[in-house]
C-alpha cells in the first residue's frame, strides 16, 4: 500500500509537468482519472519529438513516460453534461491538475472560482509558463521556451563562442514536477491540519530561475550575468570532463583539489607536478589551468575507461562515466536500486518503463498499471459516480464519451 492510499486526483492537462506529478503520485497510491478529449486525448500520446528521439522509437514515447498509474475517461468539456461529469468527479477528488491556460478552464468552466463552489476542500494545482501575472501570463509555455530560454538557463549551456544549446525533450517539465508534486502535498497536509481547500500555482519560468538560484543569486549580488565557461578553460581542472583512450568521458568532481591533488597525480604518473611551482596550490591550477588541463588529456587518452577505472578507485578519485542513455540504463546502478521496472501494457506487451525515484520502507510503492488507452477507463469510471448504463449509452450517442 502506497503512501497515499486513499487520495483522488483529477487531472485534466497535456504533455509532462502535470501528467508526470500524477503519474508520480499515482504510482505513490493515489487513484488518478485523467480527463481526455475524445478526440485525440492527450498530445503526447502520438508525439514523437522534433527528430531527437531514435529512429526505432514507437510514436508516444512521452506518453509512455508520464501516463502511468492512472485511468483514462474520455469527456467533451464543451458540453454541459461533460461538465456535469467531471463536477462528480472533482466532487469527490482531493486534488485537481491542470496546465490548461486561464481563458480555457474559464471556457470549460474548469476554474478555481467553479470548482471550489463544487468541493469547498479541494486542492487546485495549477501550472503556467511564466506566472499568473505580468505581460506574459495568458501566453504559451513550453520546456524550452519558458523553462530554459525564459529563466536564462539556456545562455548557460554549450561552449564558450557557440549558440546557446539545447537540452533533450521534457527535463526542464520534469524538474518543474518534482517541485509542483511537493506543492501539492504540502497543500494537502495544510488541509489535514487546518480543514482548508487551497490553490497551488507554479511556473516553468519560476522553477528555472529557482533551478539555477547560484547563478540568479551571484547575478542579483553583482548585477553582473553569469558567464558559460569552456571545458578548455575551467578553473578547477579536477572538476572536468575528459576523454580516455577509448572514446568514453570521465567527469572528475574534486570539488576541494588541494586535498586531491597528491593522489591525483600519483593516480595519472604525473608526480612531478605535484610539487611545481605553477601547480602546487589550487589558484595557481586555475591560473594555469590551460597548460594543466591539456597535460591531464593527454594523459588520460592513453588509456582505455576500463585500464582507468581500477586505478580512479585505488586512489579515492571522485569520479563518475559521462553515459550515454543506453549505458546508464545498462549501468548495474539502475538493476540493483530498480531505477526501472516491467509493467504490462495491452498492445505493446511488457515494456520497461523508468521507476519513480523515491522509495518508502514502510508504504512501498510502484508502478500500478501501464498507461491507459484513451478512454479505456470510460465505463467503469461512470458507474463509480452514480451512472448506470441507459445513461452510459446516451453520453455516448450524444459525442460527450466514446
Amino acid at each position: 500500500m502506497g503512501p497515499l492510499e486513499g487520495i483522488r486526483i483529477v487531472e485534466l492537462s497535456t504533455w509532462a509537468v502535470v501528467p508526470c506529478a500524477c503519474e508520480i503520485m499515482g504510482d505513490w497510491g493515489a487513484d488518478v482519472i485523467k480527463i481526455e478529449h475524445p478526440v485525440g486525448g492527450d498530445p503526447t500520446r502520438g508525439w514523437a519529438g522534433p527528430g531527437w528521439l531514435p529512429a526505432s522509437s514507437p510514436l508516444g514515447v512521452g506518453w509512455l513516460a508520464d501516463n502511468r498509474s492512472k485511468r483514462s475517461i474520455a469527456l467533451d468539456l464543451s458540453k454541459e453534461q461533460g461538465r456535469e461529469i467531471a463536477y462528480r468527479l472533482v466532487e469527490k477528488a482531493d486534488i485537481f491538475a491542470s496546465n490548461l491556460q486561464e481563458p480555457s478552464l474559464q471556457k470549460v468552466h474548469m476554474d478555481y472560482e467553479r470548482l471550489k463552489q463544487v468541493n469547498p476542500m479541494i486542492i487546485y494545482a495549477h501550472l503556467t509558463g511564466y506566472g499568473r501575472k505580468g505581460p506574459k501570463c495568458d501566453k504559451p509555455g513550453f520546456d524550452y521556451s519558458a523553462f530554459w530560454a525564459s529563466s536564462g538557463i539556456m545562455s548557460l549551456i554549450g561552449e564558450k563562442d557557440g549558440p546557446p544549446a539545447f537540452q533533450r525533450p521534457a527535463m526542464g517539465d520534469h524538474m518543474t514536477t518534482g517541485y509542483f508534486t511537493a506543492g501539492i502535498l504540502a497543500a494537502l497536509r495544510a488541509r489535514d491540519r487546518l480543514g482548508i481547500g487551497q490553490r497551488v500555482d507554479i511556473s516553468l519560468m519560476g522553477t528555472g530561475l529557482w533551478i539555477d538560484s547560484w547563478q540568479t543569486q551571484a547575478t542579483l549580488l553583482t548585477n553582473e550575468d553569469a558567464k558559460r565557461v569552456s571545458q578548455k578553460e575551467m578553473p578547477n581542472p579536477l572538476f572536468n570532463i575528459y576523454r580516455a583512450k577509448d572514446g568514453r568521458w570521465f567527469i572528475f568532481v574534486m570539488l576541494f583539489p588541494d586535498r586531491f591533488w597528491p593522489s591525483f597525480c600519483r593516480a595519472l604518473d604525473i608526480a612531478r607536478l605535484e610539487h611545481d611551482p605553477g601547480f602546487e596550490t589550487a589558484e595557481k591550477r586555475a591560473e594555469n589551468r590551460k597548460e594543466l588541463i591539456s597535460i591531464i588529456e593527454e594523459v588520460i587518452d592513453t588509456k582505455t575507461s576500463e585500464e582507468w577505472v581500477p586505478i580512479f578507485d585505488k586512489y579515492d578519485l571522485v569520479w563518475g562515466y559521462v553515459h550515454t542513455i543506453k549505458s546508464a540504463l545498462e549501468d548495474p546502478q539502475t538493476e540493483a536500486n530498480q531505477f526501472v521496472v516491467e509493467v504490462e501494457h495491452p498492445e505493446l506487451g511488457n515494456i520497461r518503463v523508468v521507476n519513480s525515484p523515491v522509495f518508502f520502507s514502510e508504504t512501498p510503492s510502484s508502478p500500478k498499471e501501464p498507461p491507459p488507452l484513451l478512454g479505456q477507463h470510460t465505463e467503469e469510471i461512470l458507474l463509480s459516480v452514480g451512472y448506470d448504463w441507459s445513461q452510459i449509452l446516451h453520453l455516448k450517442n450524444e459525442g460527450v464519451i466514446i
